[in-house]
């Protein structure tokens, strides 16, 4: 890919009763290069990857690898409580887990 452009990483979406849970791929790009930063009903990711070629290295094919400025931003289709956020990298997977905003209220009758 294009160095210089700014790209979104693939990403898969997920639930459980209390949480929503977004993996994204993003091999080659250190967590201190990440930055994570909720609002109640978004989750944005941006950082860099930076491309290390040596000078001497010669590209036989277009790479398909993305490098430069990463922005991702999702909407969330309920609240989560964004002090509570966690995430970790592992193997080139971000996984961002949001616990959700209790919304159900039950009445006494």
């Amino acid at each position: 890919m294009e160095e210089g452009k700014t790209w979104c990483p693939a990403i898969e979406f997920n639930e459980t009763d209390g949480d929503l849970i977004l993996k994204a791929e993003i091999p080659g790009v250190e967590i201190k290069h990440l930055n994570i930063s909720a609002e109640p009903m978004s989750i944005s990711i941006s950082g860099v990857h930076d491309h290390h070629k040596l000078s001497t290295e010669k590209e036989l094919i277009p790479s398909q690898l993305h490098y430069g400025q990463l922005d991702c931003n999702v909407s969330l289709p309920v609240e989560i409580q964004v002090n509570h956020i966690e995430a970790e990298l592992i193997d080139g997977v971000l996984t961002i887990t949001m616990p959700k905003i209790n919304v159900a209220t039950t009445l006494n009758l």
